[in-house]
């Protein structure tokens, strides 16, 4: 029986409370302990790891170098983003869609302090509790200056925001760096994989795998019901989930940032990576860094969609630097290969018209783009193909009055 069915057993079987009945508030928890608050009680689990414990492969470390935040997240470099000063936060709640009717019944912290890596998880009871559970993360990020999320920035953080303003408590976090780790594994890791959400991300760059994890989908209908029977067993799985998410988070960004550094360094024997790294740092306008790194690509090795779009990105790197020697080169190696379309004839036809002012060459490959840019036109939307159209008949027009021109000059 899996873990779904296992639950739902559970839930069937627990009668020891009549339904929607109030829980007892006092009653020691199946884990963890109670902690007092000026609000209140709240129900507190909390986990440490030493420096060393092994998640999947992947060691956990105090010390992860903030330096791939240079291109990663400029905002977090500059302000001096500090992975031990930092807090990871994930929460479990009622629902999906944000706004005043969503409460995070689970709000999870993880944070380094005293050479350990600790979890806190502050779970709700009761709603009335929700006050409490606010005032002691607030009490865990007054020591911090940094945030670390998965797409917090769309969903946890706004939601804690709005429960913060709901119970008139001044937000705790207002000045914290916030870094959303999935926009840089989105740009990292989207050749590597089709799913990005962190549970795939875990298995496949920690080696982490989950065993018995409670499904996403249906956190929030079994904390309904739970509601109603007031068995906290039933949350237990939840606060593992979420446990995990917390510990892969970290270590997520540990082991990501280690691998770009290699790639920086141009040590690392992984093309993708290193092909999404140089992609980062062109578009950053690093681009003699971006070309650096695409060298190290070897094309005999990597699959031949990675080949042609390392050659793709690597000719516009060098025609931003007006390297046009290198830049020739790679057009005509994609004229050899035959495969990139109209693309290295439009960038020929550019240069032997502007740069060299050989007129009739330039024509030459306007008319070859002409006839494949035809061939490409069930391959991209109608309005780059009408686009790339209008601007190859431009060119040819333009070409054909210079050409003109100059026979008229020398006659």
């Amino acid at each position: 029986m899996d873990l779904e069915k296992r639950l739902y057993e559970a839930l069937r079987q627990a009668t020891l409370n009549p339904r929607g009945s109030k829980p007892d508030l006092f009653k020691a928890p199946p884990e963890g302990s109670i902690r007092q608050t000026e609000q209140g009680p709240i129900w507190m689990i909390e986990t440490s790891y030493e420096e060393g414990y092994l998640h999947g492969r992947t060691e956990l470390a105090l010390d992860i170098s903030s330096a791939p935040l240079e291109i990663l997240d400029p905002y977090c470099y500059n302000g001096n983003f500090n992975f031990s000063k930092t807090a990871v936060i994930d929460t479990e709640t009622t629902g999906l869609a944000g706004g005043t009717g969503t409460y995070p019944f689970i709000i999870g912290v993880g944070f380094w302090t005293e050479n350990r890596f600790v979890v806190r998880q502050y779970i709700l009871r009761d709603f009335s509790e929700e006050p409490a559970q606010l005032r002691t993360l607030a009490s865990d990020l007054a020591g911090l200056s940094g945030i670390l999320t998965y797409n917090g920035k769309t969903f946890d953080m706004p939601l804690l925001r709005t429960r913060f303003r709901i119970n008139r408590m001044e937000i705790p976090f207002g000045n914290h760096l916030h870094l959303d780790f999935m926009h840089p594994c989105r740009r990292l890791y989207k050749r590597h994989f089709d799913s990005l959400n962190l549970t795939n991300l875990e298995e496949k760059v920690l080696g982490f795998d989950r065993e018995d994890d409670v499904p996403a989908h249906i956190i929030p209908r079994l904390y309904f019901d739970y509601l109603q029977n007031r068995d906290e067993s039933i949350l237990l799985p939840i606060v593992n989930h979420n446990r995990n998410d917390i510990v892969s988070l970290y270590m997520l960004a540990q082991e990501t940032f280690r691998r770009v550094e290699l790639a920086l360094a141009q040590s690392l024997d992984d093309d993708l990576l290193l092909l999404s790294v140089g992609q980062i740092l062109y578009r950053s306008g690093q681009c003699q860094r971006s070309r650096e790194l695409l060298s190290c690509i070897k094309p005999q090795f990597a699959p031949r969609d990675i080949v042609d779009e390392t050659l793709r990105l690597h000719s516009k790197a060098a025609h931003k630097m007006k390297d046009w020697d290198d830049a020739l080169k790679i057009w005509n190696q994609m004229l050899r290969l035959g495969r990139f379309g109209c693309y290295p004839h439009i960038e020929l036809a550019k240069h032997h018209e502007h740069r060299l002012k050989d007129y009739q060459r330039a024509l030459d490959y306007t008319k070859i783009a002409l006839r494949l840019v035809e061939f490409e036109r069930e391959f991209v939307s109608p309005a780059s193909y009408q686009n790339t159209l209008a601007a190859l008949k431009k060119r040819q027009s333009r070409l054909l009055e210079k050409m003109n021109k100059q026979q008229n000059v020398s006659s």
